[in-house]
């Protein structure tokens, strides 16, 4: 039961993640934290490896259509996106080691990216100045920080990634979705690349795999030609609900964590 309900939480996800760039992780991580089927390490991989399929499948639906991007913004966010993966992936390991109680982390976890989403929402909805970035370094070192904060929550950094992209280069909510797949593709192969050297993939339940990742390709290919064929407003309108909704998820994520770890002192 537990691989079916996987499944559809996957494909529900990525399509999303491919239609809006909210990049599906930011989706799986809170609702599989929830059924708490699994511990946190393996639903942060399961989260990365549908993130990944999804990106893969999106981009390439993208380069057959030939949707124009720009590919210099592209690799410059992506390169520090992946250093920053690096680090964030670190970051989380030493948290697991140091912690006496996993819940602690995934009670920080989710507390910090209730409050990133809620900025992420008033970003997009209340209007504001927006910039057009040029220099390579500030572009670098923008992708370095989305990539540690996406990295060390486990979620792929989509809505992140959208609201950074619609403020400082003054895309449309709908191309900044083009943009942000293709940026969660590096970021996400990076973080899987060190999760294999690291560990090899032992102790993760791989048998989940053959069940999330068909999902996440149906989803990654649904979301790519909705992305295409809706109007901005719908985009936006699909966005701003659903990266509500996962807010007030990982916000009840946060209170469940920490009342666990400390006997409900909180």
């Amino acid at each position: 039961m537990i691989p079916v309900v996987y499944g559809v939480v996957v494909l529900v996800a990525t399509l999303l993640g491919a239609f809006v760039g909210l990049g599906g992780g930011v989706v799986i991580k809170p609702v599989l934290d929830v059924i708490g089927a699994h511990p946190l390490e393996q639903v942060s991989f399961f989260s990365s490896c549908a993130v990944f399929a999804m990106s893969v499948t999106s981009m390439g639906k993208h380069l057959k259509n030939k949707t124009p991007v720009k590919t210099s913004i592209v690799l410059l966010v992506a390169t520090g996106s992946v250093a920053g993966g690096v680090l964030g992936n670190a970051l989380f390991s030493t948290a697991m080691s140091a912690a006496a109680m996993p819940e602690v982390v995934k009670g920080l976890q989710s507390a910090f990216l209730a409050a990133l989403l809620l900025v992420v929402v008033l970003s997009v909805l209340i209007k504001h100045r927006t910039f057009h970035l040029h220099h390579p370094a500030a572009i670098v070192s923008a992708g370095f920080l989305l990539g540690t904060a996406a990295s060390f929550l486990g979620v792929g950094g989509g809505p992140i990634n959208v609201a950074f992209l619609t403020l400082f280069f003054s895309f449309s909510m709908r191309d900044a979705a083009v943009y942000s797949v293709a940026v969660i593709f590096f970021s996400q192969c990076s973080n899987l690349i060190t999760t294999a050297v690291k560990t090899g993939f032992a102790g993760y339940d791989l048998k989940i795999l053959l069940v999330v990742l068909p999902c996440a390709v149906a989803g990654g290919l649904l979301g790519s030609i909705l992305n295409r064929k809706c109007e901005e407003t719908a985009v936006r309108r699909v966005f701003v609900a659903a990266v509500s909704a996962v807010a007030c998820l990982s916000l009840y994520n946060a209170i469940v964590a920490f009342t666990a770890a400390f006997g409900g002192a909180v």
